[in-house]
């Protein structure tokens, strides 16, 4: 079931997947037919998800968006909502010359063989592990990938360490990336990584997200949406800044 965090979340991941995706494209010889764009999802489930009545004044105003990538993939299912990767791969697919390969895991071997009957385009490879270790094995395979979406559960028994260490991996290695966070006390984390926080808050709950290793670039596109996106889920878009480096100089 989709709801007000996941439109959230997957807006910013749409608008961020097009525009590394297009990087790709400009960046690959004029001559060369087909781009490989490859993307990992940590935590995949099956592709496919319950639509809720949270969607329908996001779709309703598509008219006020300027980007048109998450209204695009999400209105070709109207029985349905895609899970992140499937999202991931429409938008690729509508893209000229990019092709789709994804890397798709989650620990639940159920949601791993439900996903398998979910995808829709490109090449496509399961995985069933722990997902820190997916992401050791998969940066370690000589084709890194294109993009990495982290959207680690609210109860995952890591904590935010893990992702913390995943995402300064990834920026160090600059592959471009995408995490997500519960925003009941983000900072510590936010001043680690040393990126920035697009959050939505409903009251005393919210969800944010964090972009780095050159996905960051998609910010300044997005921010004008993200201020219609939070009125229409009923939240106040806020951005969290990483906090200044203490200065222990002192005379």
């Amino acid at each position: 079931m989709i709801g007000r965090g996941g439109i959230w979340t997957h807006f910013i991941l749409a608008n961020a997947v097009a525009r590394c995706a297009r990087t790709a494209a400009e960046r690959a010889p004029p001559s060369q037919d087909e781009v490989p764009f490859s993307f990992s999802d940590t935590h995949a489930g099956g592709g496919r998800l319950q639509r809720t009545s949270a969607l329908d004044p996001v779709l309703a105003a598509r008219g006020e968006f300027s980007g048109r990538w998450f209204h695009e993939a999400v209105t070709q299912s109207p029985d349905s909502y895609p899970g992140s990767w499937v999202l991931a791969g429409r938008i690729v697919a509508a893209l000229p010359r990019v092709v789709f390969e994804a890397d798709v895991n989650d620990i639940d071997p159920a949601a791993i063989a439900a996903a398998k009957a979910n995808r829709e385009s490109g090449w496509v490879r399961f995985w069933s592990h722990d997902w820190f270790l997916f992401l050791r094995n998969r940066i370690n395979l000589p084709n890194r990938p294109g993009f990495v979406f982290i959207d680690p559960p609210a109860d995952d028994h890591r904590g935010p360490g893990y992702a913390i260490d995943a995402a300064i991996l990834l920026d160090t290695l600059g592959i471009p990336f995408m995490v997500s966070y519960a925003v009941d006390d983000p900072q510590d984390p936010i001043d680690q990584i040393g990126r920035t926080g697009l959050e939505l808050w409903r009251g005393q709950w919210g969800f944010g997200v964090m972009l780095g290793g050159g996905a960051e670039a998609v910010v300044m596109d997005v921010l004008a949406d993200l201020h219609r996106l939070a009125a229409l889920l009923e939240g106040d878009f806020t951005v969290r800044l990483p906090s200044p480096p203490a200065d222990d100089y002192c005379i």
